[in-house]
């Protein structure tokens, strides 16, 4: 009886150490670009831009990010489309993803400062291959969704 004991002793410590570790390593953010769609709850009523670039670029301690937002108008009458950068948005890496947050943040546009368009109450996440997030640019509602980009390789010149 007591070898069954020893033999059964040993068996579950063969096992325990051939059970696999579970992983707890958290994301890192790594520079991508998405395509996706940009929804604003505009004075005139709700406006969807299709097809919007964004690029995310973590710094290099990847506490923070930028995010540039390509080609949008925020109205449909808006005369021309702009390019907006996002700095100083803040990175907290979760078992789920990575989530993003920023508050009272000037944007980039134009040249300079777009402080009628402070961003406010931005939230959101980056998990595998998508981005979204939401925010008050100014008073106005704004939103992202987009998909992660793959580079197509280049091809040899004939």
């Amino acid at each position: 009886m007591k070898t069954n004991k020893l033999i059964l002793a040993f068996a579950a410590l063969a096992l325990l150490a051939c059970s696999k570790e579970e992983k707890n390593e958290l994301p890192v953010a790594v520079a991508a670009d998405y395509k996706g769609v940009v929804h604003v709850e505009a004075s005139s009523g709700p406006f969807d831009s299709e097809d919007i670039e964004v690029n995310f670029t973590p710094s290099e301690d990847g506490k923070t990010a930028t995010i540039k937002i390509f080609k949008i108008r925020f109205a449909p009458r808006m005369p021309m489309q702009v390019d907006v950068t996002i700095p100083n948005v803040e990175l907290t890496p979760t078992k789920d993803g990575i989530l993003l947050a920023c508050d009272n943040v000037v944007p980039k546009a134009l040249g300079g400062d777009f402080t009628d368009y402070t961003v406010h109450e931005m939230t959101g996440t980056v998990k595998e291959d998508e981005i979204a997030f939401s925010m008050k640019l100014g008073s106005t509602p704004t939103s992202y969704r987009g998909t992660k980009q793959v580079a197509e390789p280049e091809q040899p010149a004939k």
